[in-house]
């Protein structure tokens, strides 16, 4: 049963680092333009964009934590050790979006706090540079190892 959730746990791992990657990639490669109809088109008139999703990414944690559990491989220095620093990276990510919108980069009412920061971030990707990058580092290097170490590839 452990080599079964160990096996799963690496597959869905390498899954959301790749999907994670490729989100940053789209912050600094693709327009503002684009992004910002996308965006648009996400909230279409409501104040979230993500109620679904966040549900599927609730209940993904879970079985994420689910199979770290049964398969043995969970060393709590290391777990609380991560846990803390993506917290704190997340928590200096949100912060560095304090700067007001122009009124050009505003959304559409009506208008919530997480609408107005998800405007702020694909207006201005770059302020959050610092973390975006040991994110980026990090991400790199899980999925190196999940190749390497846990595959042998």
């Amino acid at each position: 049963m452990a080599d079964y959730a160990l096996f799963g746990l690496k597959i869905l791992l390498i899954f959301f680092v790749v999907y994670s990657l490729i989100k940053f990639y789209v912050f600094f490669f693709i327009k503002y333009e684009r992004r910002r109809k996308l965006l648009d088109s996400s909230y279409n008139g409501e104040t979230s964009a993500t109620k679904v999703q966040d549900i599927f990414l609730l209940v993904m944690a879970l079985i994420l934590l689910g199979l770290l559990f049964i398969s043995g491989g969970m060393q709590y220095i290391s777990f609380i050790t991560g846990l803390f620093v993506g917290m704190l990276l997340i928590q200096l990510y949100f912060h560095s979006f304090s700067k007001p919108l122009k009124t050009e980069e505003s959304p559409e009412p009506p208008i919530s706090p997480i609408k107005i920061m998800s405007y702020a971030i694909e207006a201005s990707p770059g302020r959050a540079w610092k973390e975006l990058v040991i994110l980026t580092v990090i991400l790199v290097w899980a999925l190196y190892m999940l190749l390497t170490a846990g595959f042998g590839l």
